[in-house]
């Protein structure tokens, strides 16, 4: 097949991939991360959703959303595996702005009005190692159930582009092990009690996750986690607080559907050496059982630049460039266009030269685009065994018929 190895077959480096490149290309995954989050949110922020499900008539006279400015401190919680390298305290301070729909969706009724926004993060591990870093990112704050009372509690999620790292360097910095580029890919997790204080003013106390890595496009990559624990204060510039009242949501009809995509990017095996392109092929059969989620089973195919010469096993080239297994999905829907994928594989064949072993995960973001909601885009982190493998820039369409219609509640 003389075409399909023009287009994949690759044993010479696809280009020598040096910092100006990975920092363009997270440049990308911030802006797709973000865009996945909250396009769909800041088009509610302009346009009323027909599918109205959270009332307060009070303040449904007066604006459609709620805004608050939060303000997040972090300390602590450096990890032994973190603290081996170099890195004996950390500190970390967030300043957010978010939005919360009165006039809302089906879906921001299902999630008890979550709160929608963007940030700004500056960090410290106290060591010019490995820089300060700093981090544009957006995120959603979900509550755990709907409270009326002045408590709530809440898990949410930021992603974002992380940059300002001292990158590993042999000869200038060579005591940085962690990190290999100076731009990085941010993930913030937390789970946080909070207290209304004054209809106005907000104060909380919880415990968060904080990962950086570059997803392999430059090694070193062991990434940086720490756990630390969260201070949390926010002002609300208005004074109402949204019902949520799902009495009127229509049971969901279970559907299934067919999803295919491929996906693309790079990988470097070594400091200093050129990285190589690696592809994923990938089909699955899905039931979306509830609003919520839906699971399935799917079989993929990954390419990985250079494995021919690579691989020392006796195999054809074929195998030494091409991996392929099963894989059970498990997606998170968090609006109609919304949807996280998660999942588990087990490879059929694999080369632990081109770093691979018997299990791969992923995980990701991706948003259905036009009127259909059929066609969608997505980037997601492609895992093997405890580290990254490769970041998939992702392109694909899911064959479905869904049967609910998503129409007013009231």
């Amino acid at each position: 097949m003389p075409s399909l190895n023009f287009l994949i077959k690759f044993k010479e480096p696809v280009m020598p991939f040096k910092l100006k490149v990975s920092g363009f290309i997270f440049l990308q995954v911030s802006i797709w991360l973000t865009i996945a989050l909250f396009s769909n949110a800041y088009c509610q922020l302009i346009i009323p959703d027909s599918t109205t499900a959270i009332t307060n008539k009070d303040s449904l006279s007066h604006h459609k959303n709620n805004h608050e400015i939060q303000v997040k401190f972090d300390y602590g919680g450096v990890l032994d595996a973190v603290e081996e390298e170099g890195i004996k305290k950390y500190y970390g301070v967030d300043i957010r702005f978010g939005w919360q729909q009165t006039h809302s969706n089906l879906y921001n009724t299902l999630y008890r009005a979550p709160t929608f926004g963007v940030g700004f993060y500056g960090g410290s591990f106290d060591n010019n190692d490995f820089g300060e870093p700093n981090a544009l990112y957006g995120f959603i704050d979900i509550p755990f159930y709907h409270s009326k009372s002045r408590w709530s509690w809440i898990y949410g999620i930021g992603l974002g582009l992380a940059f300002n790292f001292n990158a590993y360097d042999p000869d200038t910095n060579p005591d940085n092990g962690l990190i290999g580029s100076d731009k990085n890919v941010y993930i913030g997790l937390t789970v946080e009690g909070r207290y209304q204080i004054t209809p106005h003013w907000e104060a909380g106390l919880g415990a968060g996750f904080k990962h950086f890595s570059n997803g392999r496009i430059q090694m070193p990559n062991s990434g940086i986690n720490v756990v630390p624990v969260t201070f949390f204060t926010a002002y609300n510039f208005e004074d109402t607080k949204p019902l949520v009242d799902k009495s009127k949501i229509e049971e969901f009809i279970p559907f299934n559907m067919i999803s295919l995509f491929g996906a693309a990017g790079v990988r470097n095996f070594e400091y200093e050496k050129s990285s190589y392109l690696k592809t994923t092929l990938s089909i699955s059969a899905l039931r979306q059982f509830n609003y919520k989620y839906r699971y399935g089973l799917g079989f993929e195919l990954f390419y990985t630049g250079g494995g021919s010469d690579r691989v020392t096993e006796d195999k054809s080239d074929f195998q030494k460039e091409f991996s392929y297994g099963f894989i059970g999905n498990w997606e998170w829907v968090v609006t109609e266009r919304l949807y996280v994928p998660l999942g588990v594989g087990v490879y059929l064949n694999y080369n632990e030269e081109n770093k691979e072993s018997l299990f791969f995960k992923r995980i990701g973001a991706r948003y259905l685009v036009g009127k259909q909601k059929k066609l969608f885009l997505g980037c997601s982190l492609k895992i093997t065994e405890t580290h990254a493998d490769y970041v998939e820039w992702t392109l694909g369409y899911v064959f479905k018929k869904d049967p609910n219609t998503y129409k007013l509640l009231f």
